[in-house]
């Protein structure tokens, strides 16, 4: 797999530019982070909506090359007038985000044979489309705040902090994210705790409360709820291999 991080102008809302290449039919699974991904093979294109179980990718094209733009959570508005809700847990067409210079894109992706030159394409279109219209600056304090702590804080306390009603912000992650802040919170304490479980744990007992790194899970009982809330239980001890990127600090 190749990632490479977008130009100065995009690096804000653009998390990473990706390419996987297969030899044979294989699954990419994709673990909720609340991250939105724009997936082009040299047929078809694809936008992932917000997902609140983990996401398997068919990878079907032998021999095949795969190329994806990842956005930041709450970045997608700042390039397409959607409702993010409309889009959770579903992967649609690249119509869905009704934008005519987008239409078809994965033709002219694969014109271009190298990784760069494909990264180079979007970073043109993207910059171009890229707008501040739909910006909301307390969305990014609020966002800021739940990764500080893991996705501990409550919806209380962090629209307390920004100054809002519980019930705006709310609306407020789900027009941008897809997803309600308790939502979007537990996918932040689930990866910072496989995270952990990387950094800090073993495998031989998967999943298990790292000791002093328990991301804010109250017991194991707890813990395989969200699991399997998420749809991890199936995971490789080895999570390494399949956690989100955006989360993970190799």
């Amino acid at each position: 797999m190749k990632l490479a991080r977008p130009c100065k102008a995009l690096e804000n809302t653009v998390y990473a530019f990706v390419q996987v290449r297969t030899d044979r039919t294989a699954i990419y699974p994709i673990v909720p982070d609340g991250t939105n991904i724009l997936f082009f093979s040299s047929c078809r294109e694809s936008f992932g909506g917000t997902q609140s179980k983990i996401l398997e990718i068919p990878l079907t094209i032998p021999d095949g090359e795969y190329f994806g733009i990842w956005f930041y959570p709450g970045a997608m508005r700042r390039f397409f007038n959607i409702d993010l809700s409309e889009a959770s847990d579903t992967v649609f067409g690249l119509d869905f985000l009704e934008v005519p210079v987008f239409r078809n894109l994965h033709e002219r992706i694969y014109d271009e044979v190298s990784f760069e030159n494909r990264i180079s394409l979007c970073e043109r279109l993207l910059t171009r489309t890229q707008s501040n219209a739909g910006f909301i600056a307390y969305l990014d304090h609020t966002l800021s705040q739940i990764y500080q702590s893991g996705g501990n804080l409550s919806v209380e306390k962090l629209a307390d902090r920004v100054g809002c009603s519980s019930r705006h912000l709310n609306r407020i992650f789900q027009l941008h994210i897809g997803a309600s802040i308790k939502a979007f919170s537990q996918m932040v304490r689930m990866n910072s705790f496989l995270n952990n479980k990387y950094r800090y744990g073993t495998y031989s007992s998967f999943p298990a409360l790292p000791g002093q790194y328990d991301s804010g899970f109250f017991d194991q009982s707890h813990l395989i709820r969200a699991f399997k809330k998420q749809g991890l239980q199936s995971l490789s001890p080895f999570v390494q291999e399949f956690m989100s990127d955006f989360y993970n600090s190799k």
